[in-house]
């Protein structure tokens, strides 16, 4: 991640991959997806040979295209101090007319921490973290993985928007969520055995509580942890009432952080 402007009254932070690996990707992939299509093309009185190296071929072109459009991908992150916000933008080169991007307050942004995780090759990987206020739910800034990388953004924003930085994640403070579980949790049951009795739960609260944003917001959590790739639909749709409901309160803070959760979770970020 690159710092792009940075000033007392705004800071700027852009990512965007490394053109070489899609541009190998261009050159080796592509090309023979396009060369088993044509085999398959040429093999067609073959019948059954010809088939799977046109569907073969397909499938490797259509993947390698995804990955190039996914890779292209620029993400913005411009914290703005005069407008008390913080705007977080993706672009792809091949869509420059379809911006993502989901704006909400800075006040909501408790802390910050930099987090580890298994890289694809093995290694480690160390990304920005940004603590929501209320919650203190976690999400990652993108970044380019290095230590040194993510501990310098971390720091520099956190002298920005003037909030802590917990180079001992200890010392940070444990999600809403996780002290559920830890409390209520009982012996010998998995956290997703309670999640999926939370979901249970908060279903047939819902049924006598419709209009509680709470509610609503604990379920689109409970649901994205509980299963991220079945439920995910469900839990935008709980997260995205919580912040309409939270709003028709004035509780602007509260409408924000939902609104946050939202955003990330429907891009599953």
């Amino acid at each position: 991640m690159k710092i792009i402007e940075q000033n007392q009254h705004r800071l700027l932070l852009r990512f965007q991959k490394s053109l070489w690996g899609i541009l190998l990707i261009s050159i080796t992939l592509i090309p023979f997806g396009l060369f088993l299509c044509l085999l398959g093309l040429v093999l067609q009185r073959a019948d059954y040979p010809g088939i799977i190296a046109v569907v073969s071929g397909c499938v490797m072109v259509a993947i390698s295209l995804y990955i190039i459009i996914k890779d292209t991908e620029i993400t913005t992150y411009t914290f703005d101090k005069p407008k008390n916000s913080i705007l977080w933008e993706r672009q792809n080169r091949f869509e420059i007319l379809h911006t993502k991007s989901v704006e909400f307050p800075c006040h909501i942004i408790s802390g910050i921490e930099v987090e580890d995780v298994s890289g694809s090759e093995g290694g480690m990987a160390f990304y920005p973290r940004l603590i929501l206020a209320s919650i203190y739910w976690r999400f990652y800034l993108k970044s380019d993985g290095s230590y040194e990388s993510a501990v310098s953004i971390a720091k520099t924003i956190a002298q920005f928007l003037d909030i802590p930085y917990f180079a001992n994640k200890s010392e940070a403070p444990t999600s809403t969520l996780d002290m559920k579980i830890m409390a209520n949790r009982e012996p010998g049951q998995s956290s997703w055995q309670y999640l999926e009795n939370q979901v249970e739960l908060l279903r047939q609260q819902l049924e006598h509580h419709p209009n509680d944003p709470d509610i609503h917001q604990d379920l689109g959590i409970s649901l994205y942890y509980l299963n991220r790739c079945i439920h995910r639909k469900e839990a935008v749709t709980h997260l995205h009432q919580a912040e309409r409901l939270f709003e028709s309160r004035e509780d602007s803070d509260r409408a924000a952080i939902a609104r946050v959760m939202t955003a990330l979770v429907s891009c599953n970020y």
